[in-house]
């Protein structure tokens, strides 16, 4: 064999692999580029399946709201279903009620479902609707969210000043009473300091006299407490003109809860017991609704979460129940003694950290003490956006989020 002929070889051999090599590169070359594509096709599938749950989760969302925001029943009924809340809002504070939602007609594969979450303690007239969507065969999920205004509870007034003692008629003490009504003062709640608010408001002065108008002597013969009974020295304030009392239009409710009504504290202080919130858990019930004419014993509320204690026209229905001596509360006791100051007579009560109000007078009042605190209508007056209509439900400006529960 020449050695012309063994470089002819060679060479062949070398073209040859370099021949399997272009091929084997244009194949490697072809399933990439066929991978390239099968993956950008599942990218874009996975997206498109991405943004139609997404359109599920709105409409979802959408068919929440308008179950809630219907007007019979609408967000009545959603507050009396119970459901499991998420992790992320466990606990007493939490109500949850499942939505039922309508099959969407143009997305039969889509699973929708809506939650209400409600926080019974701080925000009782907001609903976060929590909804979610999934597509069968996708693994595609969508969540998303916005909350709602409800009227379960209407705004309480504004009050720069408010008093100790609230009543609709005139005081006066039994002989021998053990009696403190202690004003709002500068340094906090205490009977010394100076008063910043009066310590006993009356919208009801008899007018005695007969001439239109009520003087300074009626008034003081109406709220006829002894000095030792007004540490702190809390003034007294009543009506200047003739007030009526018949029919009760309960004045000094309406004064110091505006136009939150019966219906709406029962439910409150309701939805709070059937969740478990007690004056022991963490945090505390602050809402008590009481139709019975026992005695109360219980010391709740604390500075930092105050209580209302609203006795009810059923609970006065013969006499208001008396508060144990020993009882403390810290918030705001209301008694719906239907202007009749019978129902007053002779009245017992512990120590009441923040403002009573009595739909009437209370005659031959035998004990109590009312210290002023600041803070004392923080159990009930919840905050509303100025120019919001809170007779009925509307969105929350801002409230929508996609992320999930």
């Amino acid at each position: 064999m020449t050695a012309t002929s063994t470089r002819v070889r060679q060479a062949g051999a070398v073209t040859l692999l370099v021949a399997m090599g272009l091929v084997i590169l244009a194949s490697l070359t072809s399933f990439y580029s066929a991978r390239s594509v099968l993956v950008e096709q599942l990218a874009t599938h996975n997206h498109a399946h991405a943004a139609q749950a997404r359109m599920a989760a709105d409409a979802a969302l959408a068919l929440a709201q308008v179950e809630v925001t219907r007007t019979s029943p609408g967000w009545p009924s959603v507050l009396l279903g119970q459901a499991d809340c998420p992790p992320s809002h466990a606990g007493p504070q939490w109500a949850c009620s499942r939505l039922p939602l309508p099959q969407h007609p143009a997305m039969p594969q889509a699973h929708l479902s809506a939650l209400a979450v409600r926080d019974l303690v701080v925000s009782p007239h907001v609903l976060m609707l929590q909804a979610s969507a999934r597509i069968d065969g996708h693994h595609s999920t969508a969540h998303v969210r916005e909350s709602v205004f409800i009227p379960a509870v209407a705004p309480a007034p504004e009050l720069a000043t408010p008093a100790a003692l609230v009543v609709n008629g005139c005081i006066s003490e039994y002989v021998g009473a053990r009696l403190r009504v202690c004003p709002l003062v500068g340094q906090g709640v205490a009977c010394t300091g100076m008063a910043i608010a009066p310590a006993v408001q009356t919208h009801f002065v008899p007018d005695t006299n007969h001439n239109g108008t009520i003087s300074a002597a009626e008034k003081e013969a109406c709220l006829a407490l002894n000095p030792s009974s007004l540490p702190g020295a809390g003034g007294q304030t009543g009506p200047s003109t003739v007030q009526t009392r018949s029919p009760c239009h309960r004045a000094a409710w309406r004064s110091v809860l505006g136009d939150i009504t019966d219906a709406q504290l029962q439910a409150w202080s309701s939805a709070q017991e059937r969740n478990g919130l007690t004056q022991l858990t963490s945090p505390a019930r602050t809402v008590y609704w009481i139709d019975s004419p026992n005695e109360w014993t219980l010391s709740v509320g604390s500075t930092e979460q105050p209580v209302l204690l609203a006795f009810s026209a059923l609970a006065c229905a013969h006499r208001c129940p008396s508060i144990r001596v020993s009882a403390r509360i810290v918030g705001s006791v209301l008694m719906d003694s239907a202007c009749d100051d019978e129902k007053m007579r002779g009245w017992q009560g512990g120590t009441m950290e923040g403002q009573l109000v009595v739909e009437s007078g209370m005659p031959e009042w035998q004990q109590g003490t009312v210290l002023a605190h600041p803070h004392a209508r923080r159990a009930y007056s919840v905050s509303w956006p100025a120019g919001i209509d809170a007779a009925r439900p509307q969105r929350v400006n801002g409230s929508w989020s996609s992320d999930a529960p």
